[in-house]
């Protein structure tokens, strides 16, 4: 029951609706499904940032706050406010991601604080303790969940890399396999940036792909492109290889290739790219586009006007050696590889996705696998250990004593090794809570190093490789290292 002391019977019509609108974070449900369906950015990253701090302050609030700091009133009521601590913690946390979206955003944290004092429900000081908390928790959020550097990734800029002017000599493929998201897509990419991370391949993402740019949309810009639209389940790496082959129609060869999808499309071609010692065009048509956004392509338009000016930067390709004898293969990864719990859970997943969509069949692989998962004993450049996960990252993936979000060079020359002891008492627990509590680096269950080349040979029965998040087929042996020679791709200039 309000204080009839401090009830406002006169207090703005748009006021009490505001009020109204905030109870339970609904408020902010929305502005975050706003921003979610912004699409990719700063302003979805604000949006989920900021619903995640709103949540976790509103628990905070309401579970820890009011029962320790209890104010006796006649009327009942105790501080903090949590409408005012769930108002800043969303403002505050999605300021971190969009300072744009941060300032548009205060006017409506502050009317919904002074809603609560006009009408009688709450004291200056409740809405202001309600503000310190609120800001203090999506502060605390940077400790789990870094704000990433959104720059493109340096690089030395590719001199000589051929300007394609209308596109002839450039071999395109649009990889039409895409995925269809089911109906929970929404809700499951909202959790995946927190879930994923606690098995440290937050940059993993596999081929479920939007549909490509159509050919007409690369003919606007380099008309005399070819591009091919391989069927499904033909090895488009083959096509491209077949099309490097065939002169032009003005007698000269190919000079060049370009691929619209995601990252396990990339790799592929970035392979090929590197032994034909060819450019590469990236056209960023993929769900989450990872490579790309290291690159700094933002969108098929940029990539289309940096090829044919011929603006290009020097960027590594990982290769993993799978097997030994006769059935050795290498396949390329431009971002990360991984052995033990992350390849099961992309089977999982795919096994899943069809029927619930990728980012929720991602989060219950995840859960499944970390309580189901059993040690992989291997041999890392001839010393036995027994882990969890390895993950090895194209490049010095940052930060170094968290999930690896971001890679501050192209052309490191170097491997990203890190991996989860499980000889270590309570392994995945230690993980865990050091994940929460930002102590990482200092844990003993967490290692991780650099490497020019890694050896791993699995003692006991072969194991998948997951490598851009594709699963490779089992094996027993890998051998990981930087090809020699890195290759030009294509990215508009710095300015």
């Amino acid at each position: 029951m309000t204080d009839p002391r401090l009830r406002s019977p006169v207090g703005p019509r748009w006021m009490r609706r505001l009020d109204r609108t905030a109870d339970r974070g609904a408020l902010w449900a929305v502005v975050a499904g706003g921003l979610f369906a912004a699409g990719r950015g700063p302003h979805r990253r604000a949006g989920v940032r900021g619903v995640m701090a709103a949540a976790a302050t509103s628990a905070i609030a309401h579970a820890l706050a009011k029962p320790l700091l209890p104010r006796a009133r006649p009327w009942g009521r105790r501080f903090p406010s949590a409408h005012a601590a769930s108002s800043s913690a969303f403002v505050t946390a999605a300021a971190m991601e969009s300072p744009v979206v941060g300032a548009a955003l205060v006017p409506v944290a502050v009317g919904v604080s002074t809603a609560r004092v006009v009408l009688g429900e709450r004291t200056v000081e409740d809405v202001v303790a309600g503000a310190a908390l609120g800001a203090g928790v999506a502060v605390l959020t940077r400790r789990w969940w870094p704000v990433v550097r959104h720059a493109p990734a340096r690089a030395r800029p590719a001199g000589g890399a051929p300007a394609l002017g209308d596109g002839a000599g450039l071999v395109v493929v649009a990889n039409t396999s895409a995925g269809t998201p089911g109906p929970l897509e929404a809700i499951g990419q909202i959790v995946a940036p927190v879930v994923a991370p606690v098995i440290g391949v937050a940059d993993e993402q596999g081929d479920d792909e939007a549909p490509p740019a159509p050919p007409s949309v690369i003919h606007d810009v380099l008309p005399r492109a070819q591009v091919i639209v391989p069927e499904p389940g033909v090895d488009f790496v083959e096509e491209v290889e077949a099309a490097l082959d065939r002169p032009t129609p003005e007698g000269a060869p190919p000079q060049a290739v370009g691929v619209a999808g995601g990252d396990g499309s990339v790799a592929a071609l970035a392979g090929l790219a590197q032994r034909r010692r060819v450019p590469l065009m990236v056209l960023p048509e993929g769900t989450l586009n990872h490579f790309a956004r290291d690159v700094g392509i933002d969108d098929t338009a940029t990539a289309l006007a940096a090829a044919r000016d011929g603006e290009a930067v020097l960027v590594d390709v990982g290769v993993v050696d799978i097997g030994s004898g006769d059935d050795d293969r290498a396949v390329a990864f431009v971002n990360t590889a991984s052995l033990g719990g992350y390849p099961d859970m992309v089977k999982l997943r795919e096994s899943w996705e069809g029927r619930w969509g990728k980012w929720p069949a991602a989060a219950f692989a995840l859960v499944r696998v970390l309580a189901e998962a059993t040690p992989l004993v291997v041999e890392l450049d001839g010393k036995r250990r027994t882990i969890w996960l390895l993950f090895v990252g194209n490049g010095g993936y940052e930060p170094r004593g968290m999930a690896p979000l971001f890679r501050p060079r192209l052309d490191a020359r170097k491997l990203d090794v890190r991996y989860l002891r499980a000889d270590v008492p309570f392994s995945r627990t230690r993980f865990v809570i050091s994940v929460a509590a930002g102590t990482l680096s200092r844990s003993r269950v967490y290692v991780a190093h650099s490497r020019t080349r890694l050896t791993v040979r699995v003692i006991g029965r072969p194991v998948g490789l997951a490598t851009d998040g594709e699963v490779q087929p089992d094996a027993d042996r890998f051998v990981f290292r930087i090809a020699p020679g890195a290759i030009p791709v294509y990215r508009p200039r710095e300015t």
